[in-house]
């Protein structure tokens, strides 16, 4: 007689069927992406910030920014330019889960082509994931070598190479209990070096924005300081005019306002790039108080 199999043992259908996602799984994947997504708008828009800020010789701490703000000044470094990767990077992602099913769906001609690719030479080269991995982990290592010495390397191309190269190395070994210990070294690696080329964009992003607005502080807005006592102010184009009556006796015009956090106003005064490049800029910290009062006029308005 043949043994029947147990009530409880599912059929060879069954057993092959994926489990569906519980809903806990998807709300803690979700927090856990929304929460990293948080954490890399706030530390991109410090970066954006401490680039913007350096040349005025300013930190981001200096000004006691909170995290919201440095969310919503890394937010702003996305421009439209960056929709059509956000949408085609799901489509890839659904596309590369369900190929075995969208294979055959493709014309005859185009499945040809792609077989007829994947026996070529190069094809079958590139193939060879650890080999792959392996020319571009030493690329990078003998690129950082020659950059400490010898010449200057695109930081860019450099932490693409290691983003990549020790991925590809380890990924087919990963299934070793040495191969996961390898390939999870490798995704820390590349997660610090994604970190990192996140930051020297929103510096180099911030370096630039705090450039065009030197170029134009001849549009800023222009601040007139009128104060009870001298002010020990020495600054380029900065003139002080005397008043006879009054509560307040000068009045300091030629400083452009940089930004304003409260009461505290930080100015700069209407130099070119060449002369802060030189060290002639100056930033004033100005506190509104009552033998000071702080009065904004538009850029383009005659003194």
């Amino acid at each position: 007689m043949t043994a029947l199999p147990p009530a409880d043992d599912p059929g060879p259908g069954e057993r092959s069927r994926p489990e569906p996602p519980r809903p806990l799984d998807v709300v803690g994947l979700i927090t856990l992406l929304l929460a990293t997504s948080g954490a890399v708008l706030i530390y991109m828009g410090w970066a954006y910030l401490d680039g913007y800020l350096r040349p005025f010789f300013l930190k981001p701490t200096d000004l006691n920014y909170r995290p919201d703000e440095y969310a919503l000044y890394g937010l702003n470094l996305f421009s439209p330019a960056f929709l059509p990767w956000t949408a085609a990077l799901p489509l890839l992602l659904a596309a590369a889960t369900r190929r075995a099913a969208l294979l055959p769906r493709l014309p005859a001609r185009l499945r040809a082509l792609a077989a007829a690719a994947r026996t070529h030479r190069v094809a079958r080269l590139l193939g060879d994931t650890a080999r792959v991995g392996a020319a571009l982990t030493a690329a990078a290592l003998v690129l950082a070598l020659v950059s400490l010495h010898l010449l200057t390397v695109n930081t860019y191309l450099l932490l693409a190479l290691v983003i990549v190269g020790p991925l590809l190395l380890t990924w087919p070994a990963r299934g070793t209990p040495l191969g996961r210990i390898a390939f999870a070294a490798a995704t820390i690696v590349a997660v610090f070096c994604l970190l990192w080329t996140a930051a020297l964009y929103a510096a180099d992003r911030g370096a630039r924005s705090a450039r065009a607005l030197i170029a134009g502080l001849d549009d800023r807005p222009q601040v007139a300081l009128y104060t009870a006592d001298t002010l020990a102010l020495r600054a380029p184009n900065v003139e002080r005019e005397p008043f006879a009556e009054g509560g307040y006796k000068y009045r300091y015009m030629g400083l452009r306002l940089l930004l304003a956090r409260g009461d505290t106003y930080y100015l700069v005064p209407a130099v070119t790039l060449a002369e802060w490049s030189a060290g002639n800029g100056r930033t004033v910290v100005v506190k509104e108080e009552d033998d000071i009062r702080v009065e904004i006029l538009p850029g383009t308005r005659p003194a």
